[in-house]
This record gives structure tokens, sequence and C-alpha cells, in this order.
């Protein structure tokens, strides 16, 4: 990978790698660490990408890799909840934060899903890939996590 290319990706997938971990982590400052190390190990990978699509796929699953290692380390702790996502997102409108606040108060694995789905247009079978789960078990965290904004939320939030 040269120089320029590196440089392209970070700039394409950085606030993307950045949201992701922090929806997974709720912590502004892991996040942050997750991002520089998904985007360390892509500059000392020697695998070859057949696009740019193909390394941005690669990059939210190493992604979602190094959050869920982060919580195997012995140091993790809990910490306080997440308000810097609202700076990252722009709003069209306040139903629109309304529910991406509701989505960031979801549970973690439903949180997740979500994220991936509607923020990231994954697909579920993707998404069952870089979660290591059944495209059965992404659709059952979806339908509950639904389930719970339609609880909160009301019908209004299926059209945000």
């Amino acid at each position: 990978m040269t120089n320029d290319e590196y440089i392209q990706a970070v700039k394409r997938n950085s606030n993307r790698l950045y949201l992701i971990a922090l929806s997974y982590l709720q912590n502004h400052h892991d996040a942050e660490d997750v991002m520089q190390d998904v985007l360390l190990k892509l500059w000392k990978t020697k695998k070859t990408f057949n696009d740019s699509e193909h390394m941005d796929k690669w990059l939210t699953i190493t992604c979602i890799h190094k959050c869920k290692d982060h919580f195997k380390s012995p140091f993790v702790k809990n910490t306080a909840a997440l308000d810097e996502a609202n700076e990252l997102y722009t709003f069209d409108s306040i139903k629109s934060q309304d529910v991406f606040n509701a989505v960031m108060s979801l549970p973690k694995k439903e949180r997740m899903v979500v994220h991936l789905f509607y923020y990231e247009d994954m697909q579920i079978n993707d998404i069952a890939q870089a979660l290591g789960c059944s495209s059965s078990v992404v659709k059952t965290r979806l339908f509950r996590a639904r389930k719970s904004l339609k609880n909160v939320l009301g019908d209004d939030w299926i059209n945000e």
C-alpha cells in the first residue's frame, strides 16, 4: 500500500470507524484508541485489496473485532454514558436526533446490529460475519431493537 492510498483510506474511513467504535464502546477515548489501532493495522497489513469497498469492509470487520478485544482487557472499566456521538452526526430534525439517542440507549448487542444495518448500510449476512454469529441471530436482534425503539419512540420512528 502506498502512502497516498493509505491517506485516502484514512480520510474515507476515520469518522466511520470512530462512530462504529463509539457505538460499541460508548466511550470517546476508547473509540479513538480502537480507531487508531485499526488504522495502524491497515498500515502494517500485507493484504492486497481488490478495491476500496473491499478495504472498507475489512476495516469495518477489523474495527468490530478490536472492539470485542477491548472488553477482554483486564483494565476495562464501565464508563459514563455517551454524549460525544451527537456532535459527530448531523441531524435533519429533532426527530432524527431522538431516534439516534434511542438507538444509543439500546443494549450493546442490539445497538451494534442497528448501527451496522441502518447507519453503515451493511447487509444482514455481512453483519453476521463481522459479529461472528448467524444471520438469524442478527435478525432476532434487529427485531428486538425495533420493538424496543417502537416502545420508546412510537410508530413515527420507522421513517427516520
